[in-house]
């Protein structure tokens, strides 16, 4: 399972468990998934390379939008410590993770459209 916009969400096909409910265990991928009214198994089945994309793509964006606050965060902290070379520096990678974020946008947005 993957966070994507705060939602569990099945690497091996998408599916993403109620809100009330806690996320099926991921021991050799091994659970069941309920879909409109009805249920199937999986077991260790892989996805294909396109649907992978579909879901890694926007989790990597979030995952670099938290580690950029982050970042941000220890910006404020190293001009605290008077360090503001240090704080330049970090500045300068939260720049570069928005851009590489919109290449993965652009990426995202390449692959809906065909």
């Amino acid at each position: 399972m993957v966070l994507i916009n705060g939602q569990a969400t099945c690497l091996s096909c998408g599916a993403t468990p109620p809100l009330d409910t806690d996320p099926p265990e991921h021991e050799e991928h091994h659970h069941h998934h309920h879909h409109a009214g009805h249920v199937h198994e999986e077991t260790k089945a892989e996805p294909d390379d396109l649907t992978k994309l579909r879901i890694l793509l926007p989790h990597w964006i979030e995952h670099n939008e938290e580690h950029a606050a982050g970042f941000r965060r220890w910006v404020a902290k190293a001009r605290a410590l008077g360090r503001e070379k240090t704080a330049q520096r970090i500045e300068e990678a939260v720049e570069r993770m928005a851009a590489c974020n919109q290449a993965l946008r652009d990426a995202l947005g390449a692959l809906e459209g065909g």
